[in-house]
């Protein structure tokens, strides 16, 4: 099992390179990363597609195997109900997105001491 494609708004496009570049992390390992902190940060996810802008395709299977059945079940416990293939990869780009966002206002609030990898924590 593995991710579908998916599609990334333009605004998260721009946030996710800002997160390879200060992470120092690929851009597949930044995803993970943002998929991880909207689950945990998020409690209702807005399942409605971002408008405006283009969009970026996330490719296919970029999340696989073990890590893909660890972030089904993580959704399905959050959305505490059975998600088909559709709804499970709606969710998945809602805490993407969030993630991102969530991630961008660390970054923004941070001090110069601070170290964004410890504040993403």
């Amino acid at each position: 099992m593995s991710n579908k494609r998916m599609s990334l708004s333009q605004e998260g496009k721009e946030i996710l390179d800002d997160v390879v570049n200060h992470l120092e992390v690929d851009r597949p390992h930044a995803i993970k990363i943002a998929l991880a902190k909207g689950i945990a940060a998020c409690t209702n996810p807005s399942l409605e597609a971002i408008t405006g802008g283009n969009k970026w395709t996330i490719p296919d299977n970029i999340i696989k195997e073990k890590e893909f059945i660890l972030f089904k079940h993580l959704i399905i416990n959050e959305a505490e109900r059975s998600l088909n293939d559709e709804e499970l990869h709606q969710y998945m780009i809602a805490y993407i997105e969030y993630g991102l966002r969530t991630i961008k206002d660390l970054q923004n609030e941070k001090t110069s001491m601070e170290d964004v990898k410890l504040m993403i924590l």
